[in-house]
């Protein structure tokens, strides 16, 4: 083995220890969504099948509109084989980061052919020790699965773009994309890429498998789903949820959160029957009777998605000075991967390379386009890390030897400097708040 080979052994026995010691040293109970997909987990594993709530029936269960059913699948696998119990999972999530950050080295090798062991061992280590990536492998939450199908769609992609004729591929890919589908929708926006690509290449045998077997993968859950609510619904019901109450006069761009929820009390009184099209009409009742304040949130999302003060170190179980080390160092990893992953980008796109790279720009580039009219929130930006780190990769490694890279520094730096500075206006007392709380510590 190279010196490259005992860096990536490194790397990810490093990134795995290092979640697992997160995950028992933190012991981090479940609540919220955590505590949902738990349940569902749970109910499945006794045979209650996908619910929330065993006592309720499936047309008033929430558990539709949880973010699934994925990940829900994979705690009931779990749960079955080693009883109720957390520490298989966390063991299982620190393997999928581990494996992740792998098959992110191995997408930077065949993709950037001018060091690309180099670029991969930047992307492996930024990935692999990004706080937030850490602390949600410690969590019963959708993430590190759904990174981890992202991450293995694009590999399997990068490969079937060196042999677009081969069909083992194509179908491969159909069915990976199906899976990510499942854990978390937003992987829905990669298909046309795909397809595009096939087209592009004239491989239509290989394009009518890849689609073929992911429409055959998403089938099953689908037809469950119409039999119950007698409509098509795809994975769960989360995207209409957010469609409906990401617009509202009280929305703020992120989740909703005040005492009265609207759809709680559709559903109370007609369970889920018809709440696509009512989550819709709502959506575009808003969009054409506001359409200045849909503008206005869109834009606030926009920042909320780009801005680099969102860390992911305001959670339940830490406070004091863990949680303020926890924050920083988050903090630099957003904002040190993210303007140096867009540094990369730029550059490029500049170049109008037509290889792979074009393609993984048009898979990032897909990361907030369900979201912009929705809801986001801090974690709602994961799909974008792995892009982000590939790219920053390739500007640490290559990118600042390019002529032109300090104008494209500057432009990024500018662009983020503004929207960064734009959502601190705009939350100018949640942020005083949290250095309140902060400061409080010292006296």
């Amino acid at each position: 083995m190279n010196k490259n080979s005992y860096a990536l052994i490194v790397i990810l026995l490093g990134s795995f220890l290092l979640c697992i010691f997160y995950s028992f040293f933190y012991r981090i109970h479940p609540v919220v969504d955590a505590k949902a997909y738990d349940r569902i987990g749970w109910n499945l594993a006794q045979g209650f099948g996908f619910r929330e709530d065993a006592n309720v029936s499936y047309e008033f269960d929430h558990a539709i509109t949880r973010a699934g059913p994925g990940y829900e699948f994979f705690l009931a696998g779990l749960y079955r084989m080693f009883g109720h119990r957390y520490e298989p999972v966390w063991i299982a999530q620190a393997l999928l980061h581990a494996l992740s950050v792998f098959f992110l080295y191995c997408i930077a090798r065949r993709t950037f052919r001018e060091q690309g062991e180099s670029i991969g061992l930047v992307a492996a280590s930024l990935f692999a020790f990004w706080p937030d990536l850490i602390e949600i492998s410690a969590m019963l939450m959708t993430e590190t699965l759904y990174l981890f199908f992202t991450i293995l769609v694009v590999y399997f992609f990068v490969r079937a773009y060196e042999k677009s004729e081969n069909k083992f591929l194509a179908a491969v890919l159909g069915i990976t994309t199906g899976l990510a589908i499942l854990t978390r929708p937003p992987i829905l926006l990669f298909a046309p890429v795909f397809i595009f690509f096939y087209c592009q290449k004239r491989q239509f045998k290989p394009l009518i498998l890849y689609s073929s077997l992911l429409i055959l993968s998403l089938a099953p859950w689908t037809i469950r789903n119409y039999l119950i609510y007698h409509e098509p619904v795809f994975t769960t019901m989360i995207g209409d949820y957010n469609l409906w109450l990401g617009n509202t006069l009280q929305s703020d761009g992120g989740q909703y959160n005040l005492p009265y929820n609207p759809l709680n009390a559709y559903v109370d009184q007609y369970g889920f029957f018809g709440l696509k099209e009512k989550a819709r009409a709502e959506f575009w009742g808003f969009v054409f009777g506001h359409p200045l304040v849909f503008f206005k949130l869109c834009l606030i999302r926009f920042i909320r998605y780009f801005s680099l003060i969102r860390p992911m170190g305001f959670w339940f179980y830490q406070s004091g000075f863990p949680q303020l080390a926890f924050v920083a160092s988050s903090l630099v990893w957003i904002a040190g991967v993210f303007v140096t992953g867009f540094l990369g980008m730029f550059t490029i796109m500049k170049e109008k390379v037509k290889n792979a790279q074009s393609y993984l720009i048009a898979l990032a580039l897909t990361a907030p386009i369900l979201l912009l009219p929705t809801v986001v929130q801090s974690r709602y930006r994961f799909q974008i890390y792995p892009f982000m780190v590939l790219f920053a990769g390739y500007a640490f490694v290559v990118g600042v030897r390019k002529s032109g890279w300090q104008r494209n520094a500057l432009f990024t730096i500018v662009f983020f400097f503004f929207v960064s500075v734009s959502d601190v206006l705009m939350n100018v007392g949640i942020i005083a708040d949290r250095i309140g709380n902060f400061l409080n510590l010292l006296y």
